[in-house]
């Protein structure tokens, strides 16, 4: 494939989007007249919605400079990179702003102030304006709740945590804020950012999770855009336990970016950095700042809303509510004398933070609470936000950790940035150098010997190998002395070339084209014509990739099922079907059947006198059976969802080694076999119970998921080919002259007791290879016969064809 210019990539990334768009819009239009595609449209629409939010980040990284971020705890070491690789030639880094020249590293960010903004240095055409010369981007509503749900984690509150998560008290949640629906969307949040919310805390409150998904985060999804910014607290407030303090800080800075019109950047005076006298100011580059929020001491600012390249009209903002919300500040730099690589490239400085704040002078007044918590969370934070957009193309390391405590949380945000930017397997990151380099200076604490950091330890190994391995996912630099220095340069000049970010997009654009085409539109586009060849192609590859793995065969079949807590969860969470009507026979019969093992059904067997009415009642069919028979299909619906997610279980991929493709298509046949031998019917047929619901509600629902467990569990484990023949069956491939999962034969002459352990074969039967092996055969013959039942047969020739023309705007030019 031809490489594509940066405006041809974004373009068609654009294209993609507009694509996905009118998928959504297809299947909400569909979905009412295809069964299958119903079952699976809501977990289908959100994840478009993921490639979309995808897409999107791709088409804007195309358009940005490349850059080169720092990262550590060593401000020391990072200035030191940063100004071996821009400072002019006496070693300044100054910057013009408002006429005014001021040196960054002495009069904006001196080393004594903990910072909480990125700073930005760019040699491109800056944005001159006298009054308002400093360029500042904000956060957005999605990125406030995301900071206050880290705020909250870094306290884990587990008691609350638990509290929150109550499934009676979610519904409720809702079902109040549904009534407070808005008739049209409220701008600040839609329902793609609150699909990026929930992948942040799938990364960082995983365990929590199993809880909202299958209800609070499709609700939120829907919900969100159309509520007012109080209602929206009350929505989120789930996430962190409902702590008002924490509810009324996202409510407080929600409002703010309302009153600034929703602007992504605006233009601030120059007193937000330096005082008259141009010395560093308690401004929005000391973290400190924040804790005058709502206290006399804050300072009111005017400051100019940023939107596409114009000027708004002045808003009133205080200084603290900037210093929170501020998270890149950007430095212009003159272009240099002689020709420099670095002049196109932008680099970004992460803020070093722990929690020693700058000493502030005694206040007559309480601080705000939150200060030190939101700041911490915001810091930890920021690169994260900038590897979900993409704007980072090389990052450097100064120190990553400087506690123990530190290596989890630092680890994991670098190893998200690694698979990210440069590939999500060594495999693709096998064909560049590594991105993500540890710098060591001067200043770093293994080479320090000043008295000050005796005893300090340094815990990047243990980050280190948090990450991967050298080589693949990481590398090394040395940069102590000049010379150092100059191979460091001589390095990233050549590993910063915009082909190299251009082929990184491509290949991401070219995986977003095969997520869609190939897997999750693949089904409902399929032509019938070309079935038969395609079923064999697939049960080859399958085969050929499982044969390899029978090793891990156990913990694959164990993956495909859902577990017992779920399915119990989900019978619960439906509402108790019974009616007001039948209460007294339940009550009649709670008196007769004390017993707690009791199955609802007391008769005399020695008696012979007819049965009592209120018996032959309770023994007849009543509402119980529609209840059990809307089970049956959430129980169809929640497994063929839980199967469409595995392919996403990144852990689980690595674990058997195979590629995310084969489960696609693994999945995807095992959901087709399922709908062919009416699965759905088994449950109801299993389920289908005439007992009475609700005097043992609990214990009932342990009964009833034991009984699905069992249908599924008998098509994962055999395919449905118990219920053949063997004489049906295809021929084993392994145990030969016998049929797939064969009893082992008897013998013809019974052995007493005293001679079964003295008749054993010279060679033990391996019955283990010949359940894998023959299962692996079975997976191929459902493959086979499930031509004719695919997912796109229940449509009509129009519908099929209405999407085949959208899937023409995920193709490449």
């Amino acid at each position: 494939m031809k490489s594509l210019t940066n405006k041809q990539l974004s373009r068609q990334l654009q294209q993609v989007t507009q694509g996905i768009d009118q998928t959504i819009d297809w299947i909400s239009h569909t979905r009412q007249h295809a069964m299958r595609l119903d079952i699976e449209a809501d977990l289908l629409t959100i994840k478009l919605r993921r490639q979309r939010n995808k897409a999107r980040q791709l088409s804007n990284s195309a358009l940005t400079a490349m850059s080169i971020g720092f990262f550590g705890q060593s401000s020391a070491g990072k200035q030191h990179l940063i100004s071996a690789l821009i400072a002019d030639g006496n070693g300044r880094l100054e910057t013009t702003l408002g006429g005014k020249t001021l040196d960054f590293w002495q009069q904006i960010k001196p080393g004594y102030q903990a910072s909480g903004v990125v700073t930005r240095f760019s040699h491109q055409a800056a944005i001159s304006h006298e009054s308002h010369p400093v360029l500042v981007s904000l956060l957005s509503e999605v990125d406030i709740a995301k900071l206050i749900v880290g705020a909250f984690l870094l306290e884990n509150h587990s008691d609350e945590q638990r509290h929150s998560l109550d499934e009676q008290h979610i519904a409720d949640h809702l079902q109040q804020l549904v009534m407070r629906r808005q008739p049209v969307a409220i701008a600040g949040i839609s329902s793609d950012d609150v699909i990026g919310l929930w992948d942040y805390l799938a990364r960082h409150d995983a365990p929590r999770q199993k809880i909202l998904e299958t209800h609070f985060w499709p609700a939120a999804i829907a919900l969100a855009p159309y509520l007012s910014i109080d209602d929206r607290a009350r929505l989120f407030s789930v996430l962190w336990a409902e702590r008002p303090p924490l509810t009324d800080a996202y409510r407080h800075f929600a409002y703010t970016l309302q009153h600034l019109g929703g602007a992504a950047q605006l233009l601030a005076p120059l007193s937000v950095l330096v005082d008259d006298m141009l010395l560093p100011a308690n401004g929005i580059m000391n973290v400190a700042t924040l804790d005058h929020l709502n206290t006399p001491a804050d300072t009111q600012i005017q400051v100019l809303p940023w939107v596409n390249n114009e000027v708004g009209n002045s808003v009133t903002l205080s200084l603290a509510e900037l210093t929170l919300l501020a998270v890149e500040l950007q430095i212009p730099l003159p272009m240099p004398a002689t020709e420099n690589v670095f002049e196109s490239i932008d680099l970004l400085d992460f803020p070093d933070f722990n929690d020693a704040f700058n000493a502030l002078p005694p206040l007559d007044h309480e601080i705000f609470p939150q200060a030190a918590l939101l700041s911490q969370a915001k810091n930890s934070y920021l690169l994260e936000r900038y590897t979900d957009q993409q704007q980072i193309n090389l990052l450097l390391i100064c120190n990553a950790a400087t506690q123990r405590a530190e290596v989890k949380a630092v680890g994991k945000a670098l190893d998200y940035w690694v698979k990210q930017t440069q590939g999500e397997n060594a495999q693709v990151r096998s064909r560049r150098n590594p991105g993500l380099i540890w710098a060591l200076t001067p200043f770093d604490q293994r080479m320090v010997s000043d008295q000050s950091m005796a005893g300090a330890t340094s815990h990047d190994e243990a980050v280190q190998r948090y990450v991967g391995n050298p080589g693949d996912s990481w590398g090394t630099l040395l940069a102590l002395d000049t010379r150092g220095v100059e191979r460091m340069v001589t390095y990233l000049t050549q590993e910063i070339h915009r082909d190299i970010k251009t082929e990184r997009i491509n290949e991401q654009l070219i995986e977003l084209q095969r997520e869609l085409t190939d897997n999750l539109l693949a089904g409902w586009t399929q032509s019938a014509t070309s079935e038969s060849q395609q079923k064999q192609r697939i049960a080859e590859t399958l085969l050929k990739a499982l044969q390899t793995r029978t090793g891990l065969h156990g913990e694959l079949l164990e993956r495909l099922l859902p577990s017992r807590d779920e399915l119990r969860a989900l019978y619960l969470q439906q509402q108790d079907p019974r009616q007001p009507q039948n209460r007294p026979v339940e009550l009649s019969l709670a008196a007769v059947n004390a017993e707690p093992f009791s199955i609802g059904i007391d008769i005399d067997l020695f008696s012979d006198l007819p049965l009592s009415p209120e018996l032959e009642t309770s023994m007849a069919p009543t509402a119980s059976s529609d209840y059990e028979t809307e089970y049956a299909a959430s129980v169809q619906r929640y497994w063929i969802n839980h199967l469409r997610q595995l392919p996403d279980n990144g852990p689980l991929i690595e674990l058997l080694g195979i590629t995310k493709p084969t489960i696609e298509l693994l999945v995807t046949e095992l959901i087709t076999a399922s709908i062919r031998l009416d699965i759905t019917g088994q449950l109801v047929t299993i389920l289908a119970d005439s007992e009475q619901v609700g005097l043992q509600r609990e214990t009932k629902a342990d009964r009833q998921v034991s009984r699905a467990l069992t249908i599924l569990g008998d098509f994962v484990a055999w395919l449905g080919f118990l219920q053949i023949s063997e004489v049906q069956r295809p021929d084993s491939r392994i145990n030969r002259g016998a049929k797939i999962f064969a009893l082992p034969p008897k013998s013809a002459t019974p052995l007493g007791a005293s001679q079964r352990l003295t008749k054993l074969a010279l060679t033990p039967t391996n019955n283990t290879a010949f359940y894998i092996y023959d299962w692996l055969v079975g997976l191929g013959e459902i493959i086979i016969q499930n031509e004719g039942y695919s997912a796109s047969s229940e449509m009509t020739a129009q519908q099929r064809e209405q999407l085949a023309a959208i899937s023409m705007l995920f193709q490449a030019d």
